[in-house]
């Protein structure tokens, strides 16, 4: 788009938007600036702004997200073949599997969860759709970084160690690598409680038909219900054969 085209006021707003996540779950506007680099006077116009519109709440501090939020991500789920292509397959693998099994793809520095099927467990796992998670971090991440170009895959990796993650999280960025270079190699990445302690997740990738990587597949556990051993064994095949199906849809 020309850049004369384009409306400032709007991509700064979608800028504040983005920064509202599992960990940031109310900003006032001086954090809002802080973490967009806009100035205050900016921050508080788009804030309120998105409060008039019905996206914020304010309660005269911090503005919070309404349900109102949860249209960006049915619209996207509504229009593209990929959520929903993979309802059905990831409902076979939950049943196969009894545990729970997602779709992601790539946005930014963070993998993006655009399908899931839940497992009927009393304590759930895993991250619901909309979520998202450090792309360095998660089994997913790794696979999905497997499928870009070295040089992006390196910078990617450096911009996703953030957050507050468990302390088994891999932080060195050359050992990510080593581990997304070897994920490709075997087929999978597995993750041994590095989003949460307690819970464990393996990633296939989701392949176009000329071999580019498009989306991962994932399943999810606690580690109390699945081992590693047993993760790679008996979760990986089926993982592996859900995805060449999607792969083949799409």
């Amino acid at each position: 788009m020309d850049i004369d085209e384009s409306m400032g006021g709007l991509a700064k707003g979608i800028a504040i938007a983005e920064c509202f996540d599992r960990e940031r779950t109310r900003l006032t506007v001086t954090e809002a600036a802080t973490l967009t680099g806009q100035s205050p006077a900016a921050a508080r116009r788009c804030m309120r702004t998105l409060e008039a519109i019905g996206y914020l709440s304010y309660d005269g501090k911090f503005y919070r997200p309404t349900p109102r939020f949860a249209r960006f991500a049915t619209a996207y789920t509504a229009v593209d073949p990929l959520p929903r292509l993979a309802e059905p397959l990831l409902d076979r693998l939950r049943e196969r599997l009894d545990e729970s099994a997602s779709v992601s793809v790539l946005d930014g520095d963070d993998v993006l969860f655009v399908a899931r099927s839940e497992a009927h467990h009393l304590v759930a796992t895993g991250q619901r759709v909309g979520a998202r998670l450090p792309v360095s971090l998660s089994a997913a991440g790794r696979v999905l970084l497997a499928g870009v170009a070295a040089g992006d895959r390196e910078a990617l990796v450096r911009g996703g160690i953030r957050g507050r993650m468990s302390p088994k999280a891999m932080s060195d960025p050359e050992a990510i690598l080593a581990e997304v270079r070897a994920g490709r190699e075997r087929g999978y990445c597995l993750t041994d409680e590095e989003v949460e302690i307690g819970l464990r997740a393996v990633a296939v990738p989701v392949t176009d038909a000329s071999g580019r990587i498009v989306a991962a597949m994932s399943a999810s556990a606690l580690s109390s219900r699945a081992s590693v051993e047993r993760m790679i064994a008996e979760f990986v095949p089926p993982l592996q054969e859900g995805a060449a199906a999607l792969g083949r849809m799409l």
